[in-house]
């Protein structure tokens, strides 16, 4: 599972590089970690509107849920969705047929198990710029939007540097933006896409041990720390 994002691009650059705005651009801040367990907001794009990067609650929950996130997520963790749950859990799946959103990151994290140690990988692109995971969206009775990024089984690239389980974000490139995004879209299309998704080229490095020890958020925690135990990581083929 992926409880962990990072989105430390500033406002700027994504607005110029994504060509999109920021809906509410003063609220918007650079984070080295995004940390799901707690009530944290993402930025996302969604089916409704396109052209602007909007604030969403990360972990799903019903339209029509009154109660507090916490509550829900001690029921019902939705910090990830996988296929099979958008398609059999029944308040989930109007979400995968009608509101499919982008997800704004600059990278997320990997998981090594090795001698009884986790090890952490921070992945992203080779040029550290902003790209898309996949997620679904649903907006409560209060006119906020919670969203969930999709996880799929992890590729071979990933696999090598994660194997606390067999699951990654889906990534969600500019050739099958318009794909994803479009109401045209059948559900088995879609459905082909979460299992097949495109392979951009990514970049995976191992971070420093003290990931999950160490409350202080530093700017040189994303940099590449290695160990003698662990692959260095490297760029992935696609």
């Amino acid at each position: 599972m992926f409880y962990k994002l990072s989105n430390a691009v500033e406002k700027n650059k994504i607005e110029k590089d994504l060509n999109l705005r920021f809906k509410y651009p003063n609220l918007y801040v650079p984070d080295l970690i995004i940390n799901g367990l707690t009530e944290a907001t993402i930025s996302i794009v969604t089916m409704e509107d396109k052209d602007e990067i909007n604030l969403a609650i990360w972990g799903l929950m019903p339209e029509d849920y009154k109660e507090d996130w916490s509550t829900f997520q001690e029921i019902s963790n939705t910090l990830n969705l996988n296929l099979h749950q958008l398609q059999t859990v029944s308040w989930m799946k109007p979400a995968l047929k009608h509101r499919r959103a982008l997800i704004l990151v600059s990278g997320f994290f990997a998981y090594l198990l090795r001698k009884g140690t986790v090890y952490t990988y921070y992945v992203s692109l080779p040029n550290d710029k902003s790209f898309f995971i996949g997620g679904i969206y649903n907006q409560l009775d209060d006119g906020f939007l919670s969203c969930s990024p999709i996880t799929t089984k992890a590729n071979k690239f990933i696999s090598s540097f994660h194997n606390v389980d067999n699951q990654m974000p889906i990534i969600i490139t500019d050739s099958v933006v318009e794909t994803w995004m479009s109401e045209k879209t059948t559900e088995s299309t879609i459905a082909q896409l979460i299992k097949n998704p495109p392979k951009p080229k990514l970049r995976a490095n191992p971070i420093a041990n003290d990931f999950f020890k160490n409350k202080i958020v530093y700017n040189s925690l994303l940099q590449p720390v290695y160990y003698d135990e662990i692959p260095k990581g490297g760029l992935s083929n696609s």
